[in-house]
């Protein structure tokens, strides 16, 4: 293991990719891992995650089946391993290995029962959103678009599974989350909460992303924002990294140094595989250049080391802050 910063990506859409390669063995290995290792990966966030088109029947299923998958993958991939507590995140940085963080972006795999939180808390997760763009048992995901969403908070099913992420310790992630779910989750805990992948509404004015009140409150709970290479701006030509970097420093000087993290949502591996039907139904999606993969990092650190921004800042927002969240909350 080398003495550079540790680098954190809080958010990555790993188990839909696993699901969809299987029957494939070394998956890991032949299609991701090279890119982690360019990029200077240590920890990522791999999220279990439901297409529409499995629910309400399959979910469950299907989430257990990208689970299943993920473990398959770690046992032959020695170079990586999952991880539960900030001690084995500790143990596998000093063994030189990756290491992965089970996380759920919506809680569909779960149906109404909130029972099923302690099964997934057992297979390793340890960090869950309540939604994602869509509305669900627990609540209602936030639009892309400025307005609009339900103004209803959680439902009752939501406050429990946010009961019981607090007692389990689960670190809550408000992602996605409509406004007023937003506001009940500060309300229903004290713990410190994260938003693993977002962006601020100051350059790009939609639910999806962040107020600078939002990344405020975060902020003063001790909590994280991991900052999204999607939807950072309204073009193409407006989509660059330096965009990105402004974004990261927008979000320091609005909630700390303290507070900013990375969430790269790299997803244009997926997106490339869709269809020109399914694309036509999205709204516009622009991707950097220069940032669309993990490979890419050291263009980003690159960039971050010529602004005038310290070592210790550049080594907060590359994952010390995250690390810091994961030795209290982990």
């Amino acid at each position: 293991m080398d003495n550079g910063p540790v680098i954190v990506d809080m958010h990555f859409d790993l188990l839909t990719a696993l699901y969809e390669r299987r029957g494939q063995s070394g998956v890991l290995r032949r299609d991701f891992l090279p890119g982690w290792q360019a990029g200077g990966l240590g920890v990522i966030g791999v999220a279990i995650y439901l297409e529409a088109h499995y629910l309400p029947e399959m979910g469950l299923r299907v989430a257990l089946d990208q689970v299943a998958r993920l473990y398959a993958e770690v046992a032959i991939t020695p170079e990586l391993a999952l991880c539960r507590t900030y001690d084995e995140i500790l143990s596998a940085r000093a063994a030189g290995q990756i290491a992965l963080l089970l996380t759920m972006e919506g809680v569909e795999p779960l149906g109404e029962d909130p029972d099923l939180l302690r099964v997934f808390y057992e297979l390793g997760l340890r960090s869950l959103g309540l939604t994602h763009a869509r509305r669900n048992a627990a609540a209602d995901g936030a639009l892309v678009a400025p307005s609009g969403s339900s103004p209803a908070g959680l439902t009752p099913f939501g406050r429990e599974i946010v009961r019981q992420c607090e007692a389990l310790g689960i670190i809550l992630d408000l992602a996605h989350l409509n406004p007023a779910g937003f506001d009940e989750v500060l309300n229903l805990t004290s713990r410190p909460l994260i938003i693993s992948h977002t962006n601020p509404r100051h350059f790009y004015d939609i639910e999806r992303n962040s107020s600078d009140a939002q990344m405020r409150q975060v902020a003063e709970r001790g909590g994280v924002i991991g900052l999204s290479t999607f939807f950072i701006a309204h073009s193409a030509a407006e989509t660059t990294l330096d965009r990105y970097v402004e974004q990261l420093v927008y979000v320091a000087d609005v909630a700390g140094w303290d507070a900013v993290g990375l969430g790269m949502d790299f997803v244009r591996f997926i997106y490339d595989t869709l269809s020109d039907e399914v694309k036509a139904t999205l709204p516009p999606v622009y991707f950097m250049a220069d940032l669309y993969e993990h490979s890419h990092l050291p263009a980003l650190i690159a960039r971050l080391e010529s602004q005038q921004i310290s070592s210790t800042n550049i080594d907060k927002l590359l994952g010390g802050n995250f690390q810091r969240l994961f030795a209290t909350c982990l």
